[in-house]
């Protein structure tokens, strides 16, 4: 559930970098990519409550700078791995430090190449704040962080 969530973040995020789409027509384009209103309701929710809150990180205007990996890191992040990081960063979904939390948690995995799948559930954990247990749990739901703010 969480690797959708994100899925669906980065799409809106994507999505809302495009001039001139009502937040009807971007609705209308996730249901027809195969969302669930309450997907779409959950992803658009986190997206603009961290907009609003000045979470989403800044992105320069100027060309970003691209960490070098470590060898031990490359040995466990492949091109579309560490391409996928950076898309992150770039979309402002993560900062430098998010960055760094989530290559960290890959090192201890041993020296294999985390499948994507996987490291969009790392990433997930990091981005929405969750435990590894609450995954793969169908009732996650990222307004649980927000139910004490209201």
């Amino acid at each position: 559930m969480v690797n959708r969530l994100i899925d669906l973040v980065v799409l809106v995020a994507e999505l809302s970098e495009r001039k001139g789409k009502s937040l009807r027509e971007l609705d209308q384009e996730l249901v027809g990519r195969g969302y669930s209103s309450k997907e779409i309701e959950q992803a658009m929710f986190w997206f603009s409550s961290q907009r609003r809150s000045g979470v989403l990180y800044a992105r320069s205007s100027t060309k970003p700078a691209h960490r070098v990996l470590s060898p031990w890191e490359s040995m466990c992040l492949d091109s579309d791995a560490y391409g996928y990081l950076l898309h992150l960063q770039n979309l402002g979904i993560i900062d430098q430090d998010q960055f760094e939390k989530i290559v960290t948690r890959i090192l201890p995995i041993g020296g294999e190449k985390l499948p994507l799948g996987e490291l969009k559930t790392l990433a997930g954990s990091v981005i929405f704040n969750v435990d590894a247990e609450d995954h793969d749990d169908e009732s996650f739901d990222v307004f649980d962080d927000f139910n004490s703010v209201t």
